[in-house]
């Protein structure tokens, strides 16, 4: 049975928020009519989403947003209903007391970011200004929360309806942006760093990189088959995002012409999914993402349409254009880097909406939960710390019933300094999040 939706007028903003609440959440069939006879006279589930109701149906009432087509400072009033927290109040007519689907939309759509606002010194959106965080539940996927509560609503009163099914699902990402420590670095880099480390009395590291560059020592950055492997215990997808761009103040991987480096790509991209790491400058140039991408697929043989930006740095709703003109159809940038959490509400990826065309795009958004450097470098927790506060946000996103996406780093697991203890947070969270997919089975 179809869900009717009655509502005033119809809009892109509307029917995207909608498709991908009531679609791609609940996996609910549904149609919209601006007919108040034709909604009066349906006889199945219905729920109207304008300022007053038509009848006795589930009734949402509406701010305006949706129904807008500019961008302006929106007056934002924090709602806290049965542990959600929305942000447009409504009267008490309503199902709830706030529009979920309006607070939906200004999240997704990463609607302030688009305001005047003062960026970190890396020219990217901080993660103190998202009301997420301001509001204290950007660990928490709210829109997915909203969905659920939406979900129970709904059966409650129409008990015929029937609702798709997600399921809990862990992957692994990993940006590999420093392929090696010390193999490949060449004469200059490795003396520097003999001397730089005896300045400082640090003679495990001169110990180590003697024996990675004289010895044929395993280089401590090269942890592929263990990452891999571990992925592959516990059944967990993974993805490795490599870096290709020229040497830069910011990009300072290996030239991708580097056989080693080389050999390590091909090897990876036949075990794991592959995509590219676009370098901190390339979002400004279309040319510069072309050559790039063009490197990896030369070097794998497979096709590149997943990315992640170097230093989580794009603008927006620039980048996503530039994406979707070169073929990348999948990007793994939506995150803090001071900060865990869901930057867009949702743990489910979702297609971008581009604010300044208003219209929804056909680049698939995947937010990741936490990055590793997040929680031991800006955080500076411990490793038992930082996995408590994983564990937690799995727990959050396994009661949604969502995909939990973590980003690694090939070069965190070394061991030493912040890194100790980091072999175990990754394994564990791996056989935390493989038993419970196994109770969902």
């Amino acid at each position: 049975m179809q869900l009717l939706i009655y509502t005033e007028q119809t809009s892109e903003r509307l029917t995207y928020t909608f498709d991908f609440i009531l679609g791609e959440l609940l996996g609910l069939a549904y149609n919209i009519t601006c007919d108040k006879e034709v909604f009066a006279s349906y006889t199945g589930a219905k729920m109207s989403y304008s300022p007053k109701p038509v009848g006795s149906e589930l009734f949402f009432e509406c701010a305006s947003l949706l129904f807008e087509s500019d961008i302006t400072a929106q007056p934002i009033d924090f709602i806290n209903h049965d542990n959600l927290i929305g942000f447009y109040r409504v009267s008490d007519l309503s199902a709830m007391p706030f529009d979920l689907f309006a607070s939906s939309f200004l999240m997704l759509s990463r609607y302030n970011e688009y305001l005047l606002h003062k960026k970190d010194k890396y020219h990217r959106y901080r993660a103190s200004q998202s009301l997420n965080y301001v509001g204290g539940f950007l660990s928490k996927p709210m829109v997915n929360y909203y969905a659920l509560y939406l979900k129970k609503l709904i059966g409650a009163k129409y008990p015929q309806v029937q609702f798709g099914n997600n399921r809990f699902e862990y992957i692994v990402t990993v940006d590999v942006e420093t392929t090696y420590a010390y193999t490949g670095k060449g004469l200059k880099a490795n003396t520097k760093g003999f001397i730089r480390s005896l300045f400082q009395s640090n003679f495990a590291d001169i110990k180590k990189r003697y024996q990675v560059l004289f010895r044929n020592r395993k280089d401590p950055f090269d942890t592929f088959d263990e990452i891999l492997a571990v992925c592959k215990k516990y059944a967990v997808r993974s993805k490795f995002f490599f870096q290709v761009g020229n040497l830069s103040e910011f990009d300072t991987n290996l030239p991708h012409t580097y056989g080693p480096f080389k050999e390590i790509m091909r090897a990876v991209s036949q075990k794991s999914d592959i995509g590219i790491h676009l370098s901190y400058m390339s979002h400004i140039s279309n040319a510069v993402m072309e050559d790039e991408i063009q490197r990896l697929e030369h070097i794998t043989g497979v096709k590149v349409t997943s990315n992640r930006f170097h230093y989580l740095r794009f603008t927006l709703p620039a980048s996503y254009v530039s994406l979707s003109r070169i073929g990348i159809t999948e990007d793994y940038s939506l995150g803090y880097a001071t900060r865990s959490g869901f930057r867009a509400g949702t743990c489910t990826p979702y297609f971008f909406y581009n604010l300044i065309d208003n219209v929804r795009t056909n680049v698939k958004i995947y937010p990741f939960a936490f990055m590793d450097t997040t929680l031991a470098q800006y955080n500076k927790l411990s490793a038992d710390e930082s996995l408590e506060k994983i564990l937690q946000i799995m727990k959050w996103v396994k009661e949604v019933e969502g995909p939990f996406i973590g980003l690694w780093h090939n070069s965190s697991f070394t061991e030493t300094g912040i890194w100790k203890g980091w072999k175990n947070v990754f394994e564990t969270v791996a056989r935390e999040a493989a038993a419970i997919t196994a109770k969902s089975e």
